[in-house]
């Protein structure tokens, strides 16, 4: 079946058709928000999923790697869900889809899980910080045996290299803020950067932020978007989830604490991977904001690029102002 996209009206036959002659399934879709071309499917009788199509540049390797890590660490008793990748009438783990002319996408179906969002909480409880640090530890934990060759890779999120995005300074107008961006890198490469290859490394989720992670209540129910895991430091699972839940936070500090101390309950951290946490949390705000200095250039009214830069310059700046970098420490080791 290979039929083209012209439309919108035709855009949701090609992927109706794709759904009902390769899945078995009838349904109404909607687009979801977000970067990625994502369709809410509704079969009907509380069965949902979600339809997400990809490049044909996607590796396939890359998707291959996400299905076995969610089969792997879903056959573990996480206590929240993961998106299982459903098979279609095939056997295969994607379908190809032509969405336009001379061009080619793939698609998988996911399966569902009915939640909300945590960024759309506005105020996040100390027990939801709790349950936040508990999940991603006993998500590391169910890696921790899991390996795949396509994980060992690079890609512009990747906290372990967030020096590759120094260059962008320049994109920096202001020169107060460039300076702030600069100090952030320098703190990322003089204290986190050398520490790093000692470290224990695995492959981690890299990406555990509001809009991926699904609460029900004050608990964590799911984790989704696995489009950014690689083969990292361990802690750089944190160093990626701690600066959103510090943004636009009251007691930043307090914050990091409750999440870092539930981890630590289930997935005891060393000193070294302490010590290079602080470090950690600026190079991802270093990157957050070199990244949305570049797409400016691209597409200054982009719907969904921008939406944590403001709150990433402010915690930057509360962090240089509190003398963190000049011997103040996010935490004490003795207090975890």
């Amino acid at each position: 079946m290979q039929a083209e996209l012209k439309t919108d009206a035709g855009q949701g036959e090609v992927i109706r058709r794709c759904l009902r002659d390769h899945y078995g399934i009838e349904g109404s879709i909607s687009r979801l928000p977000g970067e990625n071309i994502n369709f809410l499917v509704n079969a009907g009788q509380g069965d949902r999923f979600v339809f997400k199509i990809v490049d044909e540049d996607m590796p396939p390797a890359i998707v291959a790697m996400e299905y076995e890590l969610i089969e792997h660490a879903a056959s573990k008793d996480l206590g929240f869900k993961l998106p299982r990748i459903l098979k279609n009438r095939q056997g295969e783990i994607e379908t190809r889809i032509k969405l336009r002319k001379n061009a080619e996408n793939r698609a998988r179906l996911i399966e569902f899980i009915d939640g909300c969002l945590l960024e759309s909480r506005s105020d996040i409880s100390q027990k939801t910080r709790k349950s936040l640090g508990k999940a991603l530890a006993d998500f590391d934990l169910a890696l921790q045996d899991f390996d795949h060759s396509a994980a060992h890779r690079n890609h512009r999120w990747n906290l372990a290299d967030a020096g590759q995005h120094r260059s962008k300074l320049s994109l920096i107008e202001d020169p107060a803020k460039r300076d702030l961006l600069a100090w952030a890198f320098d703190l990322w490469v003089a204290r986190a950067k050398p520490l790093l290859a000692e470290l224990p490394h695995q492959i981690i989720h890299g990406d555990a932020h509001g809009e991926n992670i699904l609460m029900q209540g004050e608990s964590v129910i799911g984790l989704v978007d696995f489009g950014d895991c690689c083969f990292n430091p361990t802690i750089c699972e944190l160093g990626v989830s701690l600066p959103y839940m510090m943004m636009g936070n009251a007691d930043p500090e307090q914050a990091a604490m409750d999440i870092v101390s539930a981890y630590h309950r289930i997935r005891p951290l060393s000193r070294a991977e302490c010590a290079v946490l602080m470090p950690l949390i600026c190079g991802r705000l270093a990157v957050t904001i070199s990244v949305a200095a570049e797409r400016r250039r691209i597409d200054s009214d982009h719907p969904n690029w921008f939406g944590s830069e403001d709150e990433a310059w402010e915690l930057l700046h509360y962090l240089s102002d509190n003398g963190f970098g000049k011997g103040k420490e996010l935490f004490r080791y003795e207090d975890l």
